[in-house]
């Protein structure tokens, strides 16, 4: 490596940690001048403000906005070479665009690595504490509740819940219908059911079962109390959402075939969120080669202009990214498409431009 390598590679990561430093402080400020009332309100405690809440907010948001915030840093420190006529006089010896490039792609790199880490890894386990904090002093809901719950448990099956305590096991109001062909072969009702540890079952209080046959006719089965056996564990069925950002890679993927083998609606969620942890970081490079191609050579408008490019690609990459995703919620498209569509969008629009520069 060459003193020009360094000398890019310190200016990138130091920009880098610069806006980083910046956009979270502000990010900050405004988060707390907007969740005091719910602090006082609630009495939350100074240390878990400080710690379970801002520290994982600063870990969540910038490995987030990594991408995003590595773009603005990389437009801003090579418009400022390219200002100072450095990047000109790089020009000048006959290196080309590839090479002055290389500096740039080992910076990402560097940022990209502890990136990737964080989102399958680290992250998930200091979301737990953040999304607790949030449950009781902002959003004063109770976490170990879950109300009108609507499961597919398998291809024929469906249950309904209309309360369920997560800590005791325990659901309120219970109804479940097996389906053949679209024709109803069974329903069962009852006041509540409760998972047995012991014997892997759920057992069900004031048990009812219809049972339908072709012609209609109905089969009543009445029971105060009887032990049924669903297939599933009470985890698997009452999974939460908030739950998600709690996961590491080995389990997301896991839920993810669980959710596949049940038929879980929330597995566009889950494979939203699976896809998504690999394309922020993965953005890294791309914005930052398309940041340098937007300062690598001066301009009218000076940095103010590429500043202003740059956040309209900023907010523009977001609008594709959490419009597409309707798509795979409604079960159009799947995730794969829709959280990639941006960065493939981007590396190709780079891609050409830089063909053109070189």
């Amino acid at each position: 490596m060459k003193k020009f390598d360094y000398y890019i590679i310190k200016q990138f990561l130091w920009t880098f940690g610069l806006a980083m430093s910046l956009i979270l402080a502000i990010a900050i400020v405004f988060d707390f001048s907007e969740k005091i009332d719910n602090f006082l309100e609630h009495s939350a405690p100074t240390k878990l403000i400080i710690y379970d809440y801002y520290m994982n907010f600063l870990i969540h948001y910038g490995v987030v906005f990594s991408g995003l915030i590595t773009f603005v840093s990389v437009i801003f420190f090579t418009s400022r070479l390219s200002e100072n006529n450095e990047i000109i006089a790089l020009y000048n010896n006959k290196i080309s665009p590839y090479r002055i490039l290389l500096p740039y792609m080992l910076g990402a790199l560097i940022i990209f690595i502890p990136n990737i880490y964080f989102q399958n890894n680290f992250l998930p386990s200091k979301n737990e504490a953040r999304l607790d904090f949030e449950t009781k002093y902002i959003k004063n809901k109770d976490k170990l509740r879950e109300k009108k719950i609507h499961k597919q448990i398998d291809k024929s099956t469906f249950l309904f819940i209309n309360n369920y305590d997560i800590k005791n096991k325990i659901g309120y109001k219970i109804d479940i219908q097996n389906f053949i062909k679209n024709r109803i072969e069974y329903k069962i009702s009852g006041s509540s059911m409760h998972w047995e540890q012991k014997m892997n079952k759920w057992r069900i209080k004031n048990f009812k079962k219809q049972i339908f046959t072709n012609d209609k006719k109905i089969e009543i089965i009445e029971k105060k109390d009887k032990i049924i056996d669903l297939n599933v564990l009470p985890l698997e069925i009452f999974q939460q959402t908030r739950s998600i950002k709690s996961m590491n890679f080995k389990e997301l993927n896991s839920t993810i075939a669980l959710s596949k083998k049940i038929g879980n609606e929330l597995l566009p969620v889950y494979q939203i969120e699976n896809n998504e942890r690999f394309s922020y970081p993965f953005s890294i490079f791309i914005f930052t080669l398309l940041g340098f191609l937007i300062s690598n050579k001066k301009s009218r408008g000076g940095l103010g202009y590429k500043l202003t490019a740059g956040l309209a690609i900023c907010f523009l990459y977001i609008f594709i990214m959490k419009f597409s995703t309707t798509f795979t919620i409604n079960g159009i498209i799947p995730a794969y498409v829709t959280i990639w569509s941006p960065n493939i969008l981007c590396l190709l629009i780079s891609l050409i431009s830089f063909k053109k520069l070189t």
